[in-house]
């Protein structure tokens, strides 16, 4: 009798990686709110895990910025201001624009494949007003584009930024046009890397980075004062 072909699995994820992705995605989706504690022993207790596993999670994503640690006091969901935003945006603009500039002489076929299809999936996924898929599309964009440039320092630094301000760039989508005005920027910098112009794709791409951080920091602003609105009208 003819053996049945065995799918192979894929590796098991650690109770550590398990807990960091469900607190990383209740704090980038907002289910925890800036400057909210976070109890170890509930997290633990909610997940059938022990405090271990939890704390773990923590510290990777303190190393992240996405909580802070501090003895006594606890862990709190970090917060992040207007101005840091803006110099966020600014230094991920000069960053991301050398990134881009070294990438386009690395950038394979092979890569320059996989961002025709995901600015294709980006599109689609703005017709449908699927800012979820939108977002872990362009993640994957820009990350590739982060990994092309061959440097591991500047990757490292990269990767650092883009996690700092994550959380804020979630409700971006919901502005009208936001997706389809950063597409746009994308099919113009992808032309410009297929024709190997390191320059304008430098300077596309800043101008991308800083016009959508732009309309985060507005997005952000508006908000905060409905917030403050609605608590001053209760």
């Amino acid at each position: 009798m003819p053996r049945k072909s065995v799918r192979p699995l894929g590796p098991r994820k650690t109770l550590a990686e398990l807990a960091y992705q469900r607190l990383r995605d209740g704090i980038i989706h907002g289910r925890l709110r800036p400057d909210e504690l976070i109890s170890t022993g509930q997290i633990a207790r909610a997940m059938h895990i022990s405090s271990m596993p939890v704390r773990a999670a923590l510290t990777r994503l303190e190393a992240e910025g996405l909580v802070v640690i501090a003895p006594q006091r606890g862990v709190r969901v970090s917060s992040i201001s207007v101005a840091e935003l803006e110099e966020l945006f600014a230094t991920r603009s000069r960053l991301e624009g050398l990134a881009v500039h070294l990438a386009c002489r690395h950038l394979t076929e092979s890569d320059l494949r996989k961002m025709r299809q995901h600015l294709r999936d980006m599109s689609r996924y703005a017709r449908a007003k699927d800012a979820k898929r939108w977002l872990a599309t362009n993640e994957q964009w820009h990350h590739l584009i982060f990994r092309a440039s061959r440097n591991e320092q500047l990757e490292r630094l990269l990767f650092d930024l883009w996690h700092r301000g994550i959380r804020r760039r979630t409700g971006a989508p919901n502005v009208p046009g936001h997706m389809e005005r950063r597409n746009a920027e994308h099919a113009a910098i992808l032309a410009a890397l297929e024709e190997r112009n390191a320059e304008l794709a430098e300077r596309l791409w800043r101008d991308h980075i800083l016009a959508g951080g732009e309309e985060i920091i507005k997005f952000l602003t508006q908000t905060q004062l409905r917030e403050s609105a609605s608590k001053r009208g209760r």
